[in-house]
């Protein structure tokens, strides 16, 4: 655009001052720089008419304020500017119990819902976990929402391209772990959300992942790897509980059997007894049953030896019933603080039966 200005009063030669020239070009800058700004306006206008999503978040970041504990979640996850974001994008809240139910929980035996983002308002609802041994859960729990926020943001194009590298690295693990009951319980719920749930739980939860999922996650995280460990860190409790469990049923099975085994054995050496010290009886009352005194004394003896051996059994039997029901005992404990720790998690238990 071509801009006219008045005429100016020619000055003597040699009296146009440096002041002058220097003035002049401030107003051809501020006139320049105010057709810059109209340009950048329009433009503007039109890129938030064509994103409207962005510029939501933008407003609903501006005015979210974030507590001391959704702000720390986001520190200690590692969170990059861009995943702290779209977590403060969701408002993300911790909410009490009966609330958090009523928003994102499902009644399903065996699964503990602990947080949730809602597709139909973009929200975050994180459960309340008070247990401080679980604290770390809670961090991983945050990311892993968020990294739904992001998914939810994602162009199809995207997210197409990123499910087949998720179901590579979904691939490393094996089909009896845990995280393959979960994600097979996932799609029991809903069929199709197998790579959603997949993005999120490969981000926060693998250590090893394909390079171009781990330049994508780079986006959410400065360190990935932070928020893994906190996952590592909640996952060995679990772990050791579980190895620990199953360490006593296995043991409970073996003595279980053993003691079947030595009670069989002692039920048939005392009918054997009983039926021989019946037979000695009968012979030792038996005018000429015993013809010396020394034959007498050592089937006698015999006897009685058998008796003090199968008494002896049984003692060592009865010892081993003993630990049998410490290790119940013990197991049973264990038990108990298994399904604390599920009910800290929000899951109905469903406890694991000792071996009777």
């Amino acid at each position: 655009m071509t801009e006219f200005a008045p005429p100016i009063a020619p000055e003597p030669p040699g009296r146009r001052s440096r002041a002058a020239r220097v003035g002049r070009g401030i107003l051809l800058g501020i006139a320049a720089v105010a057709i810059v700004a109209q340009s950048a306006l329009i433009a503007s206008t039109a890129w938030a008419v064509a994103n409207p999503r962005a510029v939501s978040d933008q407003l609903t970041v501006w005015q979210y304020d974030p507590t001391p504990a959704i702000a720390g979640y986001a520190t200690r996850a590692a969170m990059s500017e861009r995943g702290r974001f779209l977590f403060y994008a969701s408002t993300p809240a911790v909410v009490p119990d009966a609330e958090f139910d009523r928003l994102c929980s499902r009644d399903e035996p065996d699964i503990g819902v602990l947080g949730c983002y809602t597709l139909a308002d973009g929200r975050i609802y994180l459960y309340d976990i008070t247990n401080v041994d679980l604290a770390a859960f809670e961090v991983v729990v945050a990311a892993h929402e968020m990294l739904h926020a992001a998914w939810d943001r994602l162009p199809i194009e995207q997210q197409e391209a990123l499910v087949e590298p998720l179901e590579e690295a979904f691939a490393t693990v094996g089909p009896e772990s845990e995280l393959a009951e979960r994600i097979a319980a996932y799609e029991d719920y809903d069929r199709d959300s197998r790579i959603p749930e997949l993005y999120a739980i490969v981000g926060t939860e693998l250590p090893q992942i394909p390079a171009v999922l781990e330049e994508h996650y780079a986006q959410y995280f400065d360190d990935r790897s932070a928020v893994v460990a906190l996952w590592q860190e909640v996952e060995a409790i679990f772990v050791a509980l579980e190895e620990e469990l199953e360490r006593l049923n296995t043991e409970l099975e073996a003595l279980s059997a053993e003691i079947d085994d030595d009670q069989a054995a002692a039920e048939r050496a005392a009918a054997a007894l009983e039926r021989d010290i019946t037979a000695f009886n009968a012979r030792a009352s038996r005018p000429g049953g015993y013809t010396s005194q020394s034959a007498f004394e050592r089937d006698r003896q015999a006897l009685l030896d058998r008796q003090s051996a199968l008494t002896r059994r049984i003692d060592e039997t009865n010892a081993k019933i003993d630990r049998y029901n410490e290790l119940v005992d013990e197991f049973t404990a264990l038990n108990e603080q298994a399904a604390a720790l599920d009910k800290d998690l929000n899951i109905d238990p469903q406890p694991i039966a000792p071996t009777d």
